[in-house]
């Protein structure tokens, strides 16, 4: 008489289990089929590239940067020589403002020399604070950069520009070179 009661036990067991795996598999099957039928009525999907949102710049983006941002603290136009694509443009707040093209770097560079000559200022060095606006895809970079110039003026004066620069580089045979370079004083954002 155990020995019925168990092997009861066991079919029971049995017929539930199949009947479980029965509606799972139902279910899914009803899921496929609404799925079809949505599907059919929706257009199909279409693949873009994506833009990746991050603020964090990979090292080879961020040394392209840098190397433009530090020129001014030499003024040293041979590191900014490559970094600029043929059609790039920088605008300043230095005249004449803009500069063009791939040599538009040295001429950025050059313009500041003189800025700086002019109103005997010494020892211009920039700091780069943490960038928190970083975009890009596949061949392209969006970003914006908050920098800080310091420097020396006549009689001790201490000479402060706070801003950013907003770059756009592009990815060109396999190397990262600036597109647009614009710089963006504090106070114009106040």
């Amino acid at each position: 008489m155990a020995y019925l009661k168990i092997m009861v036990k066991n079919i029971l067991y049995k017929l539930a289990f199949i009947l479980s795996a029965a509606v799972i598999l139902l279910q899914n099957a009803e899921a496929k089929a609404s799925t079809k039928y949505i599907s059919y009525l929706n257009p199909p999907l279409q693949i873009r590239p994506v833009t990746v949102k991050d603020t964090t710049p990979p090292a080879d983006v961020m040394l392209v940067v840098k190397t433009a941002i530090y020129a001014l603290n030499n003024f040293n136009i041979e590191s900014v020589a490559d970094l600029y694509t043929p059609n790039a443009v920088i605008a300043d707040d230095e005249p004449p403002y803009s500069w063009n093209g791939p040599t538009a770097g040295v001429q950025w560079v050059n313009a500041v020399q003189k800025v700086c000559k002019d109103n005997k200022l010494t020892k211009l060095k920039g700091t780069i604070q943490a960038v928190s606006v970083y975009q890009h895809s596949a061949e392209n970079v969006y970003m914006i950069v908050p920098v800080t110039y310091t420097g020396d003026l006549p009689g001790r004066e201490s000479f402060t520009a706070e801003g950013g620069f907003t770059f756009v580089l592009r990815l060109v045979n396999g190397k990262w070179m600036i597109k647009s370079q614009v710089w963006m004083p504090r106070k114009g954002m106040e």
